[in-house]
């Protein structure tokens, strides 16, 4: 009896860096008939991924089944102070919860991060915390942002507390192994049932710790989704000043199916790459092959204003009409002058439009660059775009 609980007492006594890890056994040899070999067991642990969405058959209605599009994350981890605790979340408008939510699983898994639980309106995982920041970033383009969440917790008063607790806990085993040494029969029973509360307290800390070192090693981010209003923006504005209501995609997309050219426009333009320009003096618009249009127009600089006034002008006008400002900055062009940039989401049909607009002051004239797409489609043309507007001069 009293070797079984020297032997356990001093297993206790030994915390889990005063033995070394056993080696994982080599896996057998696979055979013709044996399946691939799992995952090994102390890897990140498995994703229990939501059910994706069903597919259309592509025999019955001749479609075929769109792979998960999985963007790359190229950010470099953001070191954080020792014993920290990050916490993030996210509410997105989106077309496609189901959707959304594989996608935001594959990106954690990406970042060496899994998934952790799942309901029918959002999705909590864990990624390294060094790649937190990265990671809500990079989740920021699922959809359209509402609210955001994030949080620092300087957990390192909660580890010393635990830590000394424990070495306390440990102190105390010692005395009584010590004691069992030397006790009465008597005293024996006593001494172990001491030696087994003490190593019950013991195990608990040790639990705690490892708890507390998962929530400082891994960020914990909730992403929570909500569907897009399916209104399409109004195509006639109240604005004073008649180009603003000038200012629409379904202006710009009936121009192109029509044929009808912008406005004239001096400045010297460049098509985006990839683009095929309709060649016609002072008038310039091109067309991707699928169908992002770009143009270059001008209006009137009247009332004779300055670009911050137009700009805010611009935007209180869009965001009446019912579209989204996605991003809004300034620009500067080949010719040296600075202007601004505004990108904007509207809902079309079953799918969402991005519309890029950049608006410059030229004396009495405004140059005005529009350039719309169905929004997966122009995302993957939009740093040509911008790069042909900055290659504008007026």
């Amino acid at each position: 009896m009293i070797p079984v609980i020297l032997l356990v007492g001093r297993l206790a006594l030994a915390g889990p860096w005063d033995a070394p890890a056993p080696a994982p056994a080599p896996p057998p040899a696979p055979t013709s008939s044996s399946a691939p070999d799992p995952a090994p067991v102390w890897g990140a642990p498995a994703s229990p991924v939501p059910p994706a969405p069903v597919q259309p058959d592509p025999a019955v209605w001749g479609a075929s089944p769109a792979p998960l599009v999985v963007p790359a994350v190229a950010a470099a981890p953001v070191p954080v102070p020792i014993n920290t605790r990050v916490t993030g979340g996210l509410v997105l408008r989106v077309d496609d919860q189901e959707a959304s939510s594989q996608t935001a699983i594959a990106i954690a898994e990406q970042m060496g991060g899994w998934f952790s639980r799942y309901s029918g309106s959002g999705v909590t995982l864990r990624v390294p915390t060094a790649s937190a920041d990265a990671f809500l970033a990079a989740a920021q383009d699922l959809g359209d942002v509402e609210d955001r969440q994030y949080g620092r917790e300087d957990l390192g008063p909660r580890i010393a507390d635990v830590e000394s607790r424990l070495k306390a806990r440990r102190e105390v085993l010692e005395r009584y192994l010590a004691v069992l040494d030397e006790a009465s029969p008597k005293a024996i029973v006593q001494v172990e049932r001491e030696i087994t509360r003490v190593v019950a307290e013991i195990e608990g800390l040790e639990g705690q710790l490892r708890v507390l070192a998962d929530r400082v090693d891994h960020a914990e981010v909730t992403l929570s989704f909500r569907y897009r209003e399916r209104r399409a923006p109004t195509r006639d504005g109240s604005s004073s000043f008649a180009w603003l209501n000038t200012m629409n995609v379904a202006d710009l997309l009936d121009d192109l199916e029509n044929g009808w050219r912008g406005s004239w426009s001096r400045s010297a333009a460049v098509a985006p790459a990839g683009f095929a320009p309709f060649l016609r003096a002072w008038r310039f618009q091109a067309v991707s092959p699928d169908d992002v249009s770009f143009r270059v127009r001008s209006a009137r600089n009247r009332p004779a204003a300055d670009l911050g006034f137009w700009q805010e002008a611009l935007e209180s006008r869009m965001v009446a009409a019912g579209y989204r400002v996605r991003e809004s900055r300034t620009v500067t062009v080949a010719s040296g002058e600075t202007g601004a940039l505004l990108e904007l989401g509207a809902a079309n049909g079953e799918k969402d439009q991005t519309y890029l607009v950049g608006l410059f002051v030229d004396g009495r004239h405004l140059v005005i660059v529009e350039a719309t797409g169905e929004a997966d489609r122009f995302r993957a043309r939009r740093a040509d775009i911008v790069t042909a507007i900055e290659a504008l001069r007026l």
